[in-house]
């Protein structure tokens, strides 16, 4: 059976498939986490999290695992985001997708009391996310 999210997953599968140039356990490692990637998405999807910003996530992380040039890139990709605190600023992860990041920060603070910086955090990708330009919006 096919979900909403195969609209957006199997066009990338194929992509890049059509598009290997890759070494043969680069390109199955992509593979791989692109598998993982739509996985990680359906558990989203059965936490109750908005199904437009779950495409948004998949499709980003397909494209992420598409451009990657070496394993770890692939690694960093799939990888849940670990968003940094230091010194009053947050550092950002061009491997870590702020809807991903907004994701998690929701999912921790339904059962646990965030921190100030955290709070902050969270209602500033939201308002990102949620803003009058962004695709989730329309």
């Amino acid at each position: 059976m096919l979900s909403n999210l195969d609209a957006i997953f199997l066009p990338a599968v194929f992509r890049l498939a059509a598009a290997f140039k890759d070494t043969e356990k680069l390109f199955l490692k992509k593979l791989t986490a692109s598998w993982i990637a739509r996985g990680v998405c359906e558990r989203y999807l059965q936490e109750g999290v908005l199904e437009d910003l779950v495409r948004i996530i998949l499709e980003k992380k397909l494209a992420l695992i598409a451009k990657a040039k070496a394993a770890d890139e692939v690694e960093r990709a799939i990888r849940q985001p670990r968003p940094r605190y230091r010194f009053g600023t947050w550092e950002d992860d061009p491997f870590c997708l702020p809807e991903e990041e907004l994701v998690m920060w929701l999912i921790a603070s339904a059962n646990n009391k965030l921190r100030p910086e955290a709070v902050e955090r969270c209602m500033e990708l939201f308002d990102n996310m949620m803003g009058g330009g962004n695709p989730i919006h329309s």
